[in-house]
């Protein structure tokens, strides 16, 4: 006889269905985590180790955490991922949701910007779950290391890099040892610090739960569409630019089979609009022609954005991302001035960035050039010819950033042991004006003040001109595009 659930059912008399059907829940409860990118006032960026405040409404993902969504799933953990700030969550409204999720772990960001905002938020939230395990990852701890232990009482552990197996490792330990790329406090409570190591060659990495992201809440000005992703398809940078974190966080390439599985399962999601975060795509170009011709010949419709440098590309690289669904490239053009970039071992020149430029636009391409204003050496005079360097450029957007010591730059300890920077603040940030410097700092530092007016400046030099207006204008593609331009343009000039 069939069993029913109905009122007046029988159980069947079989002893081992019975047995199944009387049964308790069993079987192991999945462990719970929370993904967790704090709230603030402003649009704080806190991941990847490259931090500053969005200068209008743009957002991206933070990857740090989409990536290790797919470590932690892939480790058994059940998951809810916060982005607060993406989110539009008040402090006490993100307390609330990760508090009712009940996690036994807690991976977060913290970030120099954002660091007198994310300190209270953490001591509270610690306060209300005592026994959760919090793991913090960010810029400030790459430099801190162990002393984050000490300095916030809510930290248990300390991740220095999202893209190696070490973390799922460390948490599937049975003993304490020492783990690369974690600091933690033993049960001896002695403190266990492994030591940062990125690897180098190739590396693979889970697919994301992009699901259990807010996607349609994030914002891309270079996106040609509402929907969009962040995908690496490597990790760190071959270059090494000092004021540049980056540049001290080695290099090396994820395997393409799984860039394409999330590619796949991103589609699947229906997004075809996709952000390659690489910071310098197309190093090496034997792998980048496989990747290419894969992207074109499974994903035809993909739309992206990628970073390149101005002495890479030529016109067979340019054309080739071009025909995989390319439409905007973003340059590190940073300086006018050749001394000042071979100063900072950037070591392009101004030949380069117009062939470069010139070439993109030729092709149909749009181009994004980033410049760094008040790099020390350099004077009004040499930012000034920057500036108007930067209009005369075939460029269609560009962003003026504060020189900035960043923290794991080589540029921030050359800094430091010049005796220009107060060591004990933690708060820096490369897009708004927030001083650097100490008032007492070498004579070839220009004052902050100077500074900061000549980023307002750059900005309403490039883009106030009649010319350039009519231009973005004619070449806008869909409905999307000119309210994500008015939008951001309109951010833009109030910020300043």
């Amino acid at each position: 006889m069939d069993a029913t659930f109905v009122e007046g059912g029988h159980l069947p008399t079989d002893a081992a269905k019975t047995e199944t059907f009387t049964a308790k829940a069993a079987g192991p409860v999945r462990k719970r985590a929370v993904l967790l990118n704090p709230p603030g006032t402003k649009k704080y960026f806190r991941d990847y180790f490259c931090t500053l405040v969005s200068k209008a409404s743009y957002y991206y993902h933070p990857v740090d955490l989409i990536y290790l969504s797919g470590v932690l799933d892939k480790a058994g953990y059940f998951l809810d991922c916060v982005d607060a700030i993406a989110e539009g969550l008040s402090k006490e409204e993100t307390l609330k949701r990760v508090e009712a999720f009940k996690p036994e772990l807690v991976v977060y960001l913290i970030a120099s910007p954002s660091y007198e905002e994310d300190v209270p938020f953490l001591t509270e939230l610690k306060t209300r779950m005592p026994e959760t395990t919090f793991v913090g990852s960010g810029d400030v701890y790459r430099e801190i290391r162990a002393h984050a232990l000490e300095l916030h009482p809510f930290c248990d552990a300390v991740l220095t890099d999202f893209s190696t197996p070490d973390f799922p490792n460390w948490l599937a330990r049975t003993e304490d040892a020492v783990f690369d790329n974690l600091i933690y406090r033993g049960k001896d409570g002695q403190v266990k610090e492994g030591a940062e190591k990125h690897g180098h060659g190739f590396y693979a990495m889970p697919v994301p739960r992009w699901d259990l992201w807010p996607i349609d809440k994030y914002i891309f000005p270079f996106s040609e569409q509402r929907m969009w992703a962040t995908v690496l398809s490597d990790f760190g940078c071959p270059f090494s630019c000092t004021f540049c974190p980056m540049s001290t966080t080695g290099y090396k390439l994820r395997d393409i089979d799984t860039v394409i599985d999330e590619l796949r399962l991103l589609r699947s999601l229906g997004i075809h609009e996709v952000f390659f975060r690489d910071q310098t795509f197309g190093v090496n170009r034997v792998r980048t022609q496989e990747l290419l011709r894969r992207i074109k010949a499974e994903f035809p419709e993909l739309r992206w954005t990628c970073w390149s440098r101005v002495d890479l590309v030529n016109e067979e690289f340019l054309n080739a991302v071009k025909d995989a669904g390319c439409h905007t490239i973003m340059f590190g053009i940073e300086s006018a001035n050749e001394e000042i970039l071979k100063k900072y071992k950037k070591n392009t020149k101004r030949s380069q960035m117009m062939e470069a430029l010139t070439i993109t636009r030729r092709l149909g391409l749009k181009s994004v050039g980033t410049f760094v204003i008040g790099l020390p050496g350099e004077s009004e005079a040499s930012i000034k010819d920057t500036i108007e360097f930067a209009t005369v450029l075939p460029l269609d957007y560009a962003s003026f950033n504060i020189a900035t010591p960043r923290f794991g730059s080589t540029f921030r300890r050359l800094m430091r042991e010049q005796g220009a920077l107060d060591t004990t603040r933690m708060t820096f940030d490369s897009s708004q004006s927030k001083p650097a410097w100490l008032e007492e700092a070498e004579d070839d530092i220009l004052p902050n003040e100077v500074i900061f007016r000549l980023q307002s400046m750059a900005i309403k030099r490039f883009y106030l001109r009649p010319g350039f207006l009519l231009r973005r204008l004619l070449t806008l593609k869909t409905p999307y595009q000119a309210w994500a331009h008015v939008r951001e343009a309109f951010d833009l000039l109030r910020s300043r």
